[in-house]
């Protein structure tokens, strides 16, 4: 038994100081104001039922407007299979700074008004990073 001791005791002393080494870094990234590339984000759209149609064709201008913009690598609307009406916007932007600009474009703007009454539930936005 002592012989694996101090195995064991390198073995997990070599795991601290690897995820130490990992976490000073990304703090350092976060510190130094660099943000994760690419920058995704996923958006929840619940519509009442009444509107699902008519929301369809402003999401669907919306994802067509998105793809234009600056900055953008991808973006996607997908409908769930068992309820017609919930929505993920998938957008994935070469930063979080192309993507800031975008949330305060007019026609982003535009596309929340004219959803917002259709709305069944208030949006559920996430931001992701690529897990490495």
């Amino acid at each position: 038994m002592r012989s694996i001791r101090p195995a064991v005791v390198l073995l997990v002393s070599a795991a601290m100081l690897f995820a130490g080494g990992m976490l000073t870094g990304r703090l350092r990234a976060q510190q130094s104001g660099a943000s994760p590339s690419p920058f995704y984000v996923i958006t929840f759209v619940d519509l009442i039922p009444p509107n699902k149609d008519a929301g369809v064709a402003v999401l669907r201008q919306y994802v067509d407007t998105t793809r234009t913009a600056p900055g953008i690598q991808r973006a996607e609307a997908l409908t769930q299979i068992s309820r017609p009406n919930h929505f993920m916007l998938y957008e994935v932007w070469q930063n979080e700074e192309a993507f800031n600009k975008h949330e305060g474009d007019a026609a982003t703007r535009d596309f929340r008004s004219k959803i917002q009454p259709m709305l069944g539930a208030p949006f559920d936005q996430r931001t992701h990073s690529k897990l490495e």
